[in-house]
């Protein structure tokens, strides 16, 4: 139950986020979304999409696509090791390894770190990607003057 909560929940502030224009109000700001894995993010960003391009009325400070500014290399979604490779990969697919990030789960109860992380370096990933979800989007997110 508490996963499902955690996914409904980032599922509505992203949402949230995005149609009242948060990002244009606050255009430096980063933001990681956690707690909830990947397998929603692909969905979501095209119906937000979709329903912005019928009424844009409906999001007035936006001035891109919604998606737009979730790929913008200000947000950031956790991977989680349980959806697992084949999910990732296709995610990578759709929305690129710029906003990607390896999420160990620790120190939760139902987190198996170090094995997680064993788990995830040995997916058949590029090593570019496997570097990018491992460390440097980790980096630009919480790196103090990263650009």
């Amino acid at each position: 139950e508490f996963r499902r909560v955690l996914f409904r929940s980032n599922l509505l502030h992203l949402t949230n986020w995005l149609v009242n224009g948060l990002p244009e109000r606050f255009p430096k700001l980063k933001v990681v979304w956690i707690e909830s894995g990947i397998a929603w993010l692909s969905f979501l960003m095209q119906r937000l999409d979709s329903e912005y391009m019928m009424r844009p009325s409906e999001a007035p400070l936006l001035r891109k696509r919604p998606s737009e500014y979730v790929l913008s290399g200000r947000y950031f979604q956790s991977i989680e090791v349980p959806e697992g490779e084949a999910l990732t990969k296709s995610v990578i697919e759709l929305v690129g390894d710029g906003i990607l990030m390896y999420a160990s789960d620790y120190p939760h109860s139902e987190s198996h770190f170090p094995e997680t992380a064993e788990t995830a370096l040995k997916w058949k990933l590029p090593k570019p990607t496997m570097q990018k979800l491992m460390w440097d989007n980790a980096l630009k997110l919480y790196a103090r003057y990263s650009p």
